[in-house]
């Protein structure tokens, strides 16, 4: 994930820290979660061209949760001071 490194390292450079990158993620998954949810709660009948569409967008959002999770765990494996290491 050296690009995930490399974005953490510029968005510092920007004043952004990684409590604040984290922040951002956190926002992210809620907003998906949300969307999500209310997706699956909806119990109407759409048909099956826009039921097929309904089960690929669970999917995607589903996806992205996944990711961003996985986001949020590497970058809480980092430590504050390797993401303003300089790599050669």
């Amino acid at each position: 994930m050296g690009w995930v490194e490399t974005l953490l390292r510029k968005s510092c450079e920007r004043t952004l820290t990684k409590e604040e990158v984290l922040h951002s993620l956190f926002h992210m998954i809620e907003i998906n979660e949300n969307t999500l949810h209310q997706i699956q709660s909806d119990k109407r009948d759409f048909g099956p061209e826009l039921e097929e569409l309904k089960q690929t967008e669970i999917r995607d959002l589903d996806f992205h949760l996944k990711y961003y999770r996985s986001l949020v765990n590497y970058i809480n494996s980092l430590q504050e001071n390797k993401i303003f290491e300089k790599r050669y």
